[in-house]
């Protein structure tokens, strides 16, 4: 059966909620994710630019998006596609056609890529602004096709300014509407399909990549196209390490197994952590590290209401940790608890796993974040996270996550068989 998708509608809105932020003196500019070179001639996994589904529902590379708004006009909407290769097609199914384009993202103008410079240079000649943007969290990595482009138009046109695009779509995007949430819960009820699978067949000796096997199973046969991001698999001392992706140890009997996971639903994933005992019986040390994280993850979920603001819940969640690693004796001095939390409490969730959201913005009802408290003793061999989605609403909170087993009677049952 084929999997449902976001109606057309929903692109639509998105775009026309962005025009509304623009002048007259300005035009927008997105472009697909680009393809990279695994080796050879394979590539890597390609996955869309958020920014650029979200605003069209397109789901192939090389497309381009060009919005000119003409307020007291119609506006100009331009989607921009390469064009159909029945060579190509040979070798990797069919293309995306302008019929379908037209289809998914509620666009009429459907042209082929041959036709964005050429466009471009016409519409932007009264424009004072473009609207624009690549990925700027790592600096170090190559250019792609979409930095050659700007760079080259800053040189064509030296007095057409270009401005970050996500200004104005991080805030659109952050407050979540009902079809992401009915996907990110999808997403979130396979993964408990996959955990609770993980659980009956845990037992010592396992590789921790043969764990990750059986969630990457669950995933992809439940209809989860891919990870939403690296699984970390990480048994004992291995816990301690944040981004540990190497799931290449051994599950020791009296250890215990952290998994942190997401399995992306139609682009949207969830993001969960939870731990268990290697072999099925949390220690009594074991239930005091991880009932200690669990009351600091219950406790500031009790304190989330919309209106507050990554900057307020930070502190909050500081103080929480603080008072209760002290009174479980984890610590001497409450705000000093960093050196065993280690991180922040949590991120907004949505297209991307660290979600669009500025720390100071205050969240509006629709609005996921994860909560994420961490107990990391390396000395005991112990890494503990406990993570749940939590969808901001009108009157408080609803833990999207409920329904994923975190208390320590239900994962002995469960593990018990």
């Amino acid at each position: 059966m084929r999997q449902p998708t976001l109606p057309t509608e929903f692109f639509v809105n998105n775009r026309e909620r962005l025009i509304e932020k623009l002048d007259a003196n300005s035009l927008v500019l997105m472009q697909s994710a680009s393809e990279a070179v695994r080796n050879a001639d394979a590539l890597h996994l390609w996955r869309q630019d958020s920014n650029f589904f979200y605003f069209t529902g397109i789901d192939y590379p090389g497309c381009s998006l060009l919005i000119v708004p003409n307020p007291g006009d119609k506006n100009e909407v331009i989607l921009f596609i390469p064009p159909v290769d029945p060579e190509k097609e040979k070798w990797s199914g069919k293309m995306l056609t302008r019929e379908a384009a037209k289809e998914i993202s509620g666009i009429s103008t459907v042209q082929y890529n041959d036709n964005l410079a050429p466009s471009f240079f016409r519409m932007q000649q009264w424009r004072e602004t473009l609207y624009c943007e690549v990925n700027e969290v790592f600096p170090h990595l190559s250019l792609t096709p979409q930095h050659l482009f700007l760079s080259d138009l800053r040189q064509r046109l030296p007095g057409l300014q270009q401005k970050k695009l996500h200004l104005l779509t991080s805030p659109l995007r952050t407050k979540k509407q009902k079809p992401e949430i009915e996907l990110i819960e999808k997403s979130l009820s396979i993964m408990n399909s996959a955990l609770d699978s993980v659980m009956k067949s845990l037992k010592p000796g396992m590789m921790e990549y043969q764990v990750e096997a059986e969630i990457t199973y669950q995933y992809l046969y439940n209809g989860c196209k891919r990870h939403g991001f690296d699984p970390i698999v990480a048994s004992g001392k291995n816990a301690t390490v944040l981004h540990y992706i190497s799931n290449d140890d051994t599950l020791k009997d009296g250890d215990l197994l952290l998994i942190d996971t997401g399995g992306e639903y139609q682009m949207y994933s969830g993001d969960i952590t939870r731990v268990y005992p290697v072999n099925g019986k949390f220690t009594d040390r074991q239930k005091e590290c991880y009932q200690a994280a669990l009351d600091v993850n219950k406790a500031f979920i009790n304190e989330l209401k919309p209106g507050s603001s990554w900057s307020d819940l930070h502190g909050t969640a500081s103080e929480i940790m603080g008072e209760t690693y002290h009174q479980y004796g984890f610590t001497d001095d409450p705000k000093k608890h960093l050196h065993i939390s280690y991180h922040r409490i949590g991120h907004y969730l949505g297209l991307d796993i660290h979600d669009v959201g500025k720390q100071d913005m205050p969240m509006e009802p629709g609005a996921i974040i994860t909560v994420e408290p961490g107990l990391y003793l390396p000395d005991e061999g112990m890494g503990i996270r406990i993570e749940d989605n939590v969808l901001l609403t009108e009157t408080g909170y609803r833990v999207l996550s409920a329904d994923i087993p975190k208390e320590i009677e239900e994962i002995e049952s469960l593990m018990a068989g």
